[in-house]
């Protein structure tokens, strides 16, 4: 499976300590072939999926058969609520 970002996410990513960068690495390997701690979500978010790598969730979406979208990451804290703000943001 395909998987593409946004760009909010390659920022996020480049800006990573390296051991932490090795444990999302390895985390989107396996979200590529379906596996990790993935989780649909619901009520306004409903459509897109988290992947939890300990204190981070990355937000993403199937665009098709064969593509995932990472849309947005964060710590678990302020991810949510944030990708709302963006989300609504959009909508304007």
């Amino acid at each position: 499976m395909k998987i593409s970002a946004s760009d909010q996410i390659a920022a996020w990513f480049t800006a990573l300590p390296p051991q932490t960068k090795k444990r999302v690495r390895a985390a989107l390997r396996a979200l590529a072939k379906g596996k990790g701690d993935i989780k649909g979500l619901q009520g306004d978010l409903e459509g897109f999926s988290r992947l939890r790598i300990g204190g981070i969730r990355i937000l993403h979406r199937q665009v098709s058969a064969r593509e995932i979208k990472l849309e947005y990451a964060n710590t678990r804290d302020v991810v949510y609520e944030m990708f709302r703000q963006l989300l609504a943001g959009e909508k304007e």
